[in-house]
Order: C-alpha cells, then structure tokens, then sequence
C-alpha cells in the first residue's frame, strides 16, 4: 500500500470513527452511552482490519498470482472471523442496561439484531468489494505484470539449466566412451548405438525410432523423457513430434529439416536452439 493511500485510509478511518459519533451530540446534544461509542467503533475496526487482510495479503499474495480458488476460500474464512468478532462484540455490548434491569438486546427486539447482524455482513461484503476494487487498479495491473514477467523468467532459466545439464550428461557420456542408449523394445532391453539414430517420432503414447539400417523398433516413452536421456548438442527437438540427430541432418529446404532422404517439420518454437545447435557444430567442424 502506497503513502498516498495509506494517507487516504487513516483519513478515512477516522472520519468513520469521529463523525458519526458526535453527529448525534452536534444536531441535537444527545449524548450516547459509552458503550454505544465502543460498540460502534469495533464494528469499524474490524471492517478496517477486514479490509487490511484483503487489501495486503490475500489480494497480493493469492489473486494477483493467479490462484482463484485460495483467494475465494481465504476471503470467506476472514469473512466469517470478522462477522464473528462482529456477533461478539454485539452480545458483550448488547448485554448493557439501558434502564434498570433492562438490557439494550431487550429494548431491540429480535428483528432490530438480526437487521443489525444483516447489516454487519453487508458492511463486510462492501469491505472486501472495496479492497479488490482498489487491488484492481494500476498497481494490481503492474504486480501481476511482474509476477507473470518473474514466471517467464523463471521457466526460461529452468529451460536453461536442463540444457546445461544435458550437455554435463553428454560430456560426461563422451568421457566414458559410452556411445549408446538402452531403451525397451517389446519388453526386451536393447541397446541402440546413438550414431546409428536417424530421427524420432512421437506416435501417440508411443515414440519410433528410425534408424540408419532402415529398421523402425516402437518404444513406449515420450520424446521429453528421451529428449532427457540425449547428450545435448548431438540431438535436438525440431517439433513438437519429432527429434533428430544433428550429425545426420543433410540440409535445410523450404523451411523443411533434410535427413535421410526425408523432409522433415521444422516448427517456429523450436528454430532458434536448432539454428543454436548448428551453429555451434559448424563451428567446431570448422575448427
């Protein structure tokens, strides 16, 4: 919460507390009992409060991040403690005598206290309706913006970290000689020389590998499970069901990836760490 509107609410706050109160003393000098004024002004705090929870933690920390459901669920735990904190301070104040073995409860009937009550949970409904219409605003817009701007961030640095791990993975895989993948075909184990990968496609639950002697073994995996288990920089996802290794691309053609005679999707998603990839290998084929 700003100064500006910190500002704006102790104003506002203290008009609710002060008007009202001696409003009745100013038009016709009626002076209301003490407990009256402390009744009153509990009621007002704990809308204020209401409003402080709502305006500072669970708009900030729930519904500007997206989670609904926390929000909707928090709200009506914190609306139901202030109406309790409302019930009570009604049933301590209420028990007052206004006359001599006569309590204000008594004096109000049943009807006046389930209208005061109704008017109790009304003045917390409008409570919230006002924190969320202020949560609302430019600085609510500009909060959400930089959660969602931190998110991206954060997925994009994931992204980066898995691929740096990978080529850890495919280092390390180089360093032991280790040139093969073991993957299970028809629920036998089988080890498949990486060099001998042409491509992968993804057939439903289902990946197929094509391989260099024309056979096309089907494995129950899925592309980023296996994309996983590749040295990185050796193989790369060039669409959304498909993974090529690198050493056998041929060339590029019409936005079409050339490998083994084939032509394969070249999607807009995965062109940049392709075009990453190759670059990198020209440069170490070139040196």
């Amino acid at each position: 919460m700003s100064h500006k509107r910190l500002t704006i609410f102790l104003g506002v706050l203290l008009a609710l507390l002060i008007v009202p109160t001696t409003l009745p003393y100013i038009l016709g000098h009626l002076i209301l009992p003490w407990w009256a004024f402390a009744f009153y002004a509990i009621i007002i705090l704990v809308n204020a409060g209401i409003y402080l929870i709502q305006r500072c933690l669970l708009i900030d920390r729930f519904f500007v991040q997206g989670r609904i459901v926390l929000y909707v669920l928090s709200s009506i735990a914190v609306f139901f403690l202030g109406l309790g904190l409302q019930y009570l301070a009604h049933s301590v104040f209420g028990s007052f005598e206004v006359e001599e073995g006569v309590t204000a409860n008594e004096i109000l009937g049943i009807n006046a206290i389930i209208a005061q009550l109704t008017l109790m949970s009304v003045l917390q409904l409008v409570t919230t309706f006002i924190a969320l219409a202020v949560g609302m605003s430019d600085e609510w817009r500009m909060a959400a913006f930089r959660y969602h701007e931190a998110e991206k961030n954060k997925r994009s640095l994931e992204r980066d970290v898995e691929r740096l791990q990978g080529q850890v993975d495919a280092l390390k895989q180089s360093e032991s000689g280790d040139d093969t993948i073991t993957v299970k075909v028809d629920l036998l184990k089988r080890n498949m020389r990486l060099d001998d990968i042409l491509y992968v496609k993804s057939d439903g639950d289902y990946i197929v590998f094509h391989l260099s002697d024309g056979q096309a073994p089907m494995v129950l995996m899925t592309l980023k499970t296996l994309e996983k288990k590749l040295p990185f920089g050796r193989f790369c996802r060039i669409h959304r069901s498909y993974l090529v290794n690198v050493e056998k691309v041929e060339g590029l053609k019409g936005g079409k990836v050339l490998l083994a005679g084939e032509a394969l999707p070249l999607s807009d998603s995965c062109k940049a760490a392709f075009f990453e990839i190759l670059s990198h290998r020209s440069f170490i084929l070139n040196n």
